[in-house]
């Protein structure tokens, strides 16, 4: 959990805003303003004279840029075709930290924004009865329901004030298929993915193709844990060990992984350099072929690594998802289902939350969902024979609000060819396909300093035991100083949590 830093942050922002639609300030209409969430969405909205501003603030999103006049003009005017009159306007995002300056300027209530994007920062807000619980709005939904998956469902019932309709964030490791093909490893991995098999092929894929490495990471083993740690028997943040739940980190599946990635780095298997390295610099090294696997989000971030790959060398380098390891349990990485760690709140202190969930809504709803995916008509697609053919501005375009594909095929007009290759579809599927659940501990206020103290002590120990700094059985002296630093007061609230 993320300290505030000091008011003074707060007081140095400035939040500009521009109108989207008309550009023209318009007094606010009241009507259909009563809370309508008990009862379903409300049938009108504002005025042809009135429309009813919406503001939004967003961490990615600035007034000014072309993309987002765009699709706030295409927001305004296709709401109001269903009666639902509205000027969405996005303001300013902060200029400073934004997971910490955002959450400060809602607490101090300095933000006019009416639907806020968060990206941490948000649970002390949440605790304070700042942001509207979003329970009632959904239950009456007709499109945000149909778009929420399992794991969307189970994050809403353990915290109901942040929406983030987007496929789970876990990393898939992907690998050139003419790298891949004829590799007799390949096809054992493929039909039992386990440790063993998993390093055997790590082994041929780097000499078969001159790679300096099987694989790169960067800064943490977070993307390696998504191939590995189900498969050693870490298949949550909490787990039981010996009649007691303990945090996984400090358990014996962990040593025991820990111990394998000892051996992938003696090898020359991984990276050596991976505490220094940068996301883009591992992005690089990926493309240039020095490393043979990297590993990224499943869906949107695939399709950048698949896109980028095959027009540098073809579509014979078109990328192919790797399983997970098989072992005690399969699966990537656990998707925390504790709440969200991103997404839309609505402040509590709007006085406009049905029109500002009517926006959610409308954003989830077929027509919208084809304006977030797909981009604006004449811009980034044209519609011809009744088909939507994407322009060459297409690739640049990203959903501003669901990006999940869930329910996504356009009948009226169509898709001439689809929004994802079939990479990044793959590993959405895969994603799916061995997803399970971990329900997480929210660290209490109070206990923030000894997890703090107890993640750097887990950092510092893994790195040096992978690079073989210290030996695998430190481990144990780690979890004897994991213990004192915090881990034993945790431990009546770990029994009672989970027991």
């Amino acid at each position: 959990m993320k300290k505030l830093l000091a008011l003074v942050l707060c007081l140095s922002m400035v939040f500009g805003l521009v109108a989207c639609g008309s550009g023209n300030e318009q007094p606010q209409s009241t009507q259909g303003q009563s809370s309508n969430a008990q009862a379903g969405a409300a049938t009108q909205i504002g005025t042809p004279e009135e429309p009813v501003t919406v503001k939004v603030v967003n961490k990615d999103l600035f007034p000014t840029e072309e993309d987002v006049i765009n699709l706030c003009a295409a927001i305004n005017e296709k709401m109001a075709e269903q009666g639902m009159y509205v000027d969405v306007q996005f303001v300013e995002p902060p200029a400073s930290d934004y997971a910490t300056a955002m959450p400060l300027a809602v607490m101090n209530g300095e933000t006019e924004a009416d639907i806020i994007y968060f990206q941490g920062g948000d649970k002390p807000l949440a605790d304070q009865g700042l942001l509207e619980d979003l329970t009632p709005y959904i239950e009456n939904s007709t499109y945000v329901k149909q778009l929420m998956d399992e794991s969307n469902v189970k994050k809403m019932e353990s915290y109901p004030y942040l929406l983030w309709l987007a496929p789970p964030r876990i990393n898939t490791p992907v690998v050139r298929t003419d790298w891949v093909e004829g590799l007799a490893s390949y096809e054992t991995l493929l039909a039992d993915p386990t440790v063993e098999n998993y390093k055997a092929f790590f082994k041929e894929l780097k000499e078969a193709n001159g790679a300096k490495y099987a694989m790169t990471i960067y800064g943490n083993f977070d993307k390696l844990d998504s191939i590995f740690n189900h498969a050693f028997g870490v298949t949550g943040t909490v787990i039981e060990e010996n009649g007691e739940w303990i945090f996984s980190k400090a358990s014996q599946a962990e040593k025991e992984k820990l111990a394998f990635y000892a051996e992938l780095y003696a090898e020359g298997l991984l990276d050596p350099d991976f505490l220094t390295l940068t996301w883009d610099v591992v992005e690089q090294r990926f493309y240039d072929g020095e490393t043979a696997i990297i590993a990224g989000t499943a869906g949107g971030t695939i399709q950048v690594y698949d896109t980028k790959m095959t027009s540098l060398y073809g579509e014979d380098a078109a990328l192919t998802v790797l399983p997970p390891a098989k072992g005690v349990s399969q699966s990537y990485t656990s998707v925390d289902v504790t709440k969200e760690s991103r997404g839309f709140a609505i402040n509590v202190d709007s006085e406009v939350k049905d029109a500002a969930w009517a926006v959610l809504e409308f954003m989830a709803s077929p027509e919208g969902r084809i304006l977030d995916k797909v981009g604006i008509e004449g811009v980034q697609y044209n519609v011809v024979d009744n088909q939507i053919v994407f322009t060459d501005k297409f690739d640049s375009w990203w959903a501003r609000f669901w990006d999940t594909t869930n329910n996504f095929n356009p009948q009226n007009p169509s898709l001439a060819e689809p929004v994802l290759t079939p990479a990044a579809e793959d590993s959405l599927a895969k994603v799916n396909e061995y997803m399970v659940m971990d329900t997480n501990l929210l660290i209490p206020e109070e206990l923030t300093p000894q997890w703090d103290a107890m993640t750097n002590l887990y950092n510092e120990y893994a790195s040096d035991i992978v690079r073989g700094v210290k030996p695998i059985d430190s481990f144990d002296e780690f979890v004897q100083k994991w213990n004192e630093a915090g881990g034993n007061e945790f431990h009546d609230l770990l029994q009672e949590t989970f027991g």
